[in-house]
């Protein structure tokens, strides 16, 4: 019996043994490759230092591309990029989130270029027309966004559109209905001479109504613009034999199939002297 015992005892001492030495053996392995670990991240964080700090690496040359109404030194100086910094440790978003605060700003674009040049690709809002609103004209994009307040300068040839803000609010149905006759204005091969689109007036009831720097106000309703301004061709042809064509005439091309021609004697300015030409009967 007593020896059964110690053979079991014995047993219990070698096994206690060979897991001792296989911990030992495991925690030898865990330290090395903590130290193996430990090591790489240094010579890994030496050499990031090293490239962030190395002349190579500064930027020499910044490239700004796209601008129209701005210039590369407005851009410039939003960037706000400081003088030869690491192309690596520029923050091309808050460079970007910078450049964005300015309203001529539809969108940018920033690309590192190695070893050591920056480009900055901006895209600029274009204006179509101006829009009136509580007495003040602003820039509006071909989305229908007023983007900025008019200044001295900005926006003399483009057309003005009023009455499509009522109660502070736009009515943007309407206002879409006036982009998409500027677009036709521009794109139609079959318009008459009817002269430049000075003012474009909204109603909620009676639609749009254009009025040109030839003196005409030609009522077109809620759509169909390509078509009525088709069907004038005849008129302005009938008017051009009466010598009418230059005076001030109201036509209401509301419906195509009975267009009606109205004489006025004069016309009276009816938006800021700022922006356009605009006129009202």
């Amino acid at each position: 019996m007593k020896t059964t015992y110690r053979l079991q005892l014995e047993a219990k001492k070698n096994r206690l043994k060979r897991r001792a030495g296989e911990v030992l053996r495991e925690t030898a392995r865990a330290l090395l490759l903590m130290g193996v670990i430990v090591a790489v991240t240094a010579v890994l964080l030496a050499a990031f230092d090293y490239v962030v700090r190395s002349p190579y690496l500064s930027i020499r040359e910044t490239v700004v591309r796209g601008c129209k109404e701005l210039t590369e030194k407005d851009i410039m100086a939003l960037a706000a990029v400081q003088s030869a910094p690491n192309i690596l440790s520029l923050n091309l978003d808050a460079i970007a989130r910078r450049i964005r605060v300015n309203p001529w700003i539809r969108n940018v674009s920033i690309g590192r270029e190695f070893p050591n040049r920056l480009v900055i690709v901006v895209q600029e809002r274009e204006p179509v027309a101006l829009l009136e609103r509580e007495n003040t004209l602003y820039l509006l994009d071909g989305d229908g966004t007023p983007f900025k307040k008019v200044e001295l300068g900005e926006g003399n040839d483009l057309p003005v559109l009023t009455g499509f803000v009522r109660a502070g609010r736009i009515d943007e149905p309407l206002l879409k209905s006036s982009l998409a006759l500027l677009n036709t204005l521009a794109a139609a091969k079959d318009v008459p001479p009817i002269g430049a689109a000075s003012e474009i007036h909204g109603d909620e009831t009676f639609g749009l109504s254009l009025f040109t720097d030839m003196g005409l106000c030609l009522q077109l309703g809620f759509e169909g613009y390509e078509t009525k301004l088709k069907r004038l061709i005849p008129v302005m042809e009938d008017l051009d034999k009466k010598n009418l064509k230059s005076a001030f005439l109201l036509i209401d091309l509301n419906d195509p199939a009975k267009i009606n021609v109205q004489r006025r004697n004069f016309l009276v300015p009816t938006v800021p002297a700022v922006g356009g030409k605009g006129y009202r009967m």
